[in-house]
């Protein structure tokens, strides 16, 4: 398991690689001509996935909260 890298340069490329590889492209194919709600509903969400995914990579990084696969633990079949 890993701690998310330290410092400001992560975070910002978080925020870069979310604004340019998943909310523009986004924003480009499912905006619809003359639909205003449409339109401002779409926006409200792709700016929070784009906030909250600075907001949770800094939150990572000042509680130093370790990332990387899930280990269950498991019952024994015999129940123990």
């Amino acid at each position: 398991m890993k701690i998310v890298p330290p410092g400001k340069a992560y975070p910002a490329f978080v925020l870069l690689w979310a604004c340019l590889f998943l909310a523009v492209p986004l924003w480009l194919e499912f905006s619809e001509p003359h639909q205003p709600f449409w339109n401002g509903t779409l926006a409200m969400f792709l700016l929070a996935v784009v906030i909250g995914s600075f907001v949770g990579v800094r939150y990572l990084q000042k509680n130093r909260i370790e990332v990387g696969e899930a280990r269950f633990v498991s019952i024994d079949s015999d129940g123990h």
